[in-house]
């Protein structure tokens, strides 16, 4: 059986769901957003993808592996929602990577001036299946 590492970028394209009246506002320059944080941080998030990602026993056989875009946005809340895919691997390998975001756990929420506020954002992760049999390694690039 082939085993497969993740590598996870940081936050590549975050940006706070905001309205367009809102960014021409010379205010939102002097506000303070924080962004949105899984809780544990991303060892923590790496560690629940991990333990969740079934890798589709077809793309595991053709190899598939590469890096994969998911977008979705973090609810004030810290519910994550419109989990989906802005570029895609494989359908099945896509599916399964929407599946895992979202069963996570809530994450904390992006804050405005302290205040919570949904927050949108796009992560590549890259998925490379190993040869090694008998172990996994894991990888995250931040």
């Amino acid at each position: 059986m082939k085993r497969f590492a993740f590598i996870l970028a940081l936050f590549l394209g975050c940006m706070p769901v905001v309205s367009h009246a809102q960014t021409q506002s010379e205010e939102l320059k002097k506000d303070v957003i924080t962004q949105p944080e899984y809780k544990g941080g991303f060892q923590e998030m790496h560690k629940f993808i991990m333990e969740n990602f079934v890798y589709p026993t077809e793309a595991q056989k053709r190899s598939v592996s590469g890096t994969i875009e998911v977008e979705f946005t973090v609810e004030k809340s810290g519910d994550l929602a419109f989990v989906g895919i802005l570029k895609g691997l494989e359908p099945s390998v896509d599916e399964e990577l929407v599946r895992v975001f979202k069963a996570m756990p809530r994450w904390t929420p992006a804050t405005l001036n302290g205040t919570p506020v949904k927050y949108k954002v796009a992560m590549p992760i890259t998925l490379k299946l190993s040869r090694a049999k008998n172990s996994a390694k894991s990888s995250m690039a931040i």
